[in-house]
Parts: C-alpha cells; sequence; structure tokens
C-alpha cells in the first residue's frame, strides 16, 4: 500500500503542493506501479482531504494491462464500497469501461479498527484515505501496517517525527521525506524491497547495484586443490577480479 503520512504543518504549509504530488503518484500508469501509494494518513480538521479529492479530479483513468488485471481491480474495491464505516469521495463506486481515480475516506478509529480489511492492496488508481486527530493515532496507523516497500512523510523541518520514522524503517525498505515512491532509480544506495510480504527476501534489493546478490547463493570450497578452484578462486587470479584474501583486499589487475 506504500502509506503516506502528512504532518498538520505540512499540510498547512503546502497542502495543494502535497495534493497534486500524491494525485500525481497515484494515477502515474493508471495506479499500475508496485510503489503506488495505497493510503494517505492526513491531519483531521483542516481542508487538506478536499485539496486531495480536487487534485485527483484533475486527474484521468485510463485502460489497464490486460483484462484480468482490469478485473482484479475492480473485485478489489468491492467490498470498500460495501462499508459503511468508509465513504466514497472521488470515483465510481461501479465498474466502468476503464478504470478512473478513486479515493474512499475513513477515520483512523475505523482504520484502527478493520486495518486488515483496509490494507487490501488496489492495483490501480485507487487509494484509501484516513484523518488522523493525534500524533498517536499517526504512530499507532504506522504499528498496524505489514511490511512495505515503501512509507513516506510529508513533513517540514522540525516537525517531531523521529519516532514514526523509526517505525516505518522497521516496516518499509525504502522510507522517503517529502518525496513520492513511484519511480525507482537505479543507484549503488537504492533500496527496492522490504520486510515480508512486502518480498520474500528482505535482505536484497531487486533494483540497484546491490541486487546482484539477490540472484547469488554463496559457496564455500574447503581444501579444495587450486586447479579444480574457479578461475576467480585460483592462486593466480587469472580473471583479475578485486578479492578479499584472509581478510585483506587485493585490486584487481586490467586484462
Amino acid at each position: 500500500m506504500n502509506p503516506v503520512f502528512v504532518t498538520g504543518a505540512a499540510a498547512a504549509a503546502r497542502g495543494r503542493e502535497i495534493a497534486a504530488g500524491f494525485a500525481a503518484s497515484l494515477t502515474l500508469g493508471v495506479g499500475q506501479f508496485c510503489t503506488k501509494p495505497g493510503v494517505l494518513f492526513v491531519p483531521a480538521g483542516s481542508s487538506f482531504a478536499d485539496e486531495v479529492v480536487e487534485a485527483v479530479r484533475g486527474t484521468s483513468g485510463g485502460p489497464m494491462l490486460t483484462d484480468a488485471i482490469r478485473g482484479g481491480y475492480f473485485a478489489s474495491l468491492a467490498p470498500l464500497a460495501e462499508r459503511d464505516d468508509v465513504e466514497l469521495l472521488i470515483g465510481s463506486p461501479a465498474e466502468a469501461q476503464e478504470p478512473v481515480p478513486t479515493i474512499y475516506g475513513t477515520d483512523a478509529t475505523t482504520f484502527l479498527a478493520h486495518a486488515d480489511e483496509l490494507l487490501e492492496e488496489h492495483f490501480g488508481p485507487a487509494a484509501v484515505l484516513v484523518r488522523y486527530g493525534s500524533a498517536d493515532e499517526l504512530l499507532a496507523a504506522a504499528r498496524a501496517l505489514p511490511g512495505q516497500l515503501t512509507a513516506t512523510v510529508q513533513g517540514v523541518d522540525g516537525d517531531p517525527v523521529g519516532p514514526l520514522l523509526e517505525l516505518l524503517a522497521g516496516r518499509a525498505g525504502r522510507v522517503l521525506w517529502n518525496g513520492w515512491p513511484t519511480g525507482v532509480s537505479v543507484t549503488y544506495a537504492q533500496q527496492h524491497g522490504g520486510p515480508y510480504p512486502a518480498t520474500t527476501a528482505p535482505h536484497f534489493t531487486s533494483v540497484g547495484t546491490a541486487s546482484i546478490a539477490r540472484f547469488l547463493r554463496p559457496v564455500a570450497y574447503q581444501d579444495t586443490p587450486d586447479v579444480l578452484l574457479p578461475p576467480a578462486l585460483q592462486e593466480a587470479n587469472p580473471w583479475s577480479v578485486p578479492r578479499l584474501v584472509d581478510g585483506v583486499r587485493t585490486p584487481g589487475q586490467p586484462a
């Protein structure tokens, strides 16, 4: 679900900007990104929820990748449409020819009472907006999260969100500050994974230079004659690869 947490100070300082960023990230690729933000926590009693609805109203849907994905998307929304404690803020409650951006809203009390149901993924341009009334509710919501690929905090300098960030680091592979999760850069520091069920390999990334570790299995050769070792392990190092020998790094030589 790639949760997004918006602090009261951030909503007051740049609500329209955050709402526009959320709408763009939600609807990118008709919401068919694994890092699409699917649940948005907003301060209760502010106009920010209305700004989110207006920003989403300015976007559009489109065809999905396959008929099966389209059918799965509408099927995932059906339980939300049947709930009395969740309201449709914008979108189509019934299946249409093409999915339209859809937001359902509820409060933190309802969310915490039914987190398992409300945190079901909707693979498409839909999200659940949760209004929270206090920092304690925000932390409780973070504790209710299962493993996530990403978790985002939209805040301002000085926001007392240290405990929130600490909680999110235990539940997501990538924690963002004032950014959006869609778009995964291929870099040395990238982490595209997270605790289960976000991935079955939480200690590795599937994007970035370190992703090679996800597809390797270490093997130890004990007392094996040099001639029988793979070239990268032979004493002469015929491939000239950088190696760690008895705890000492040895540089590879140019071919």
